[in-house]
């Protein structure tokens, strides 16, 4: 084989490395986005928006009427349409009970809450919404629909893995991963090696 027509595999490594990462652009762009707001769910919901209202509610008002009178037939009914419509909710209503003498409190069906607390004389309304493009990054990253997007998974990682590995022969010379740019490499191994040796 002369020379002219020898295989150059360090120009197909760089033209394999170049166009699967230009593949991996979005899907990393997603978990990525989603990796970091998962790491702080606990601070932070980002699958849901919730936005809370307090009613004072009126001395003359509809529920303080029939707050005076607790042995109506069918009293919770009663009092949780009234919630409803004081806060002008239009999601049906799920669940309700007593949380305790002084707390009534309403679920609806898109996750809302809706709490009459007597002692203070008020409704507390928790609407929930969905931060619809958070959630959904979120429903890729934890693997929620199964199916088909496992197998894509399992893609996405391996050529992950081969972009890990098709970048220590992307560059030759004195900037090669093999010489004095081989300190990046080992720092990269030992920062989550030193996380697994702290747990």
């Amino acid at each position: 084989m002369t020379k002219r027509n020898r295989i150059n595999w360090f120009r197909i490594n760089r033209g394999l490395h170049r166009d699967i990462g230009y593949f991996c652009i979005g899907m990393t762009i997603v978990f990525a986005i989603s990796g970091i707001a998962l790491n702080h769910i606990h601070d932070w919901n980002s699958n849901y928006k919730i936005d809370k209202h307090i009613y004072p509610l009126k001395v003359d008002g509809e529920i303080v009427r029939l707050l005076s009178h607790p042995a109506v037939t069918d009293f919770d009914h009663q009092l949780s349409q009234l919630m409803l419509q004081t806060t002008k909710s239009v999601s049906p209503l799920k669940a309700t009970y007593w949380e305790n003498e002084w707390q009534f409190k309403a679920f609806l069906n898109d996750g809302s809450t809706i709490t009459l607390m007597t002692d203070a004389r008020q409704l507390v309304y928790e609407h929930v919404s969905p931060r619809v493009v958070l959630k959904a990054f979120n429903f890729l990253h934890l693997n929620e629909g199964r199916n088909a997007w496992v197998y894509f998974s399992d893609l996405y990682a391996s050529l992950l893995l081969f972009l890990a590995i098709s970048a220590l022969f992307m560059v030759k010379g004195r900037h090669s991963p093999w010489r004095r740019k081989s300190l990046y490499v080992v720092a990269g191994i030992l920062v989550p090696l030193f996380f697994i040796l702290m747990i």
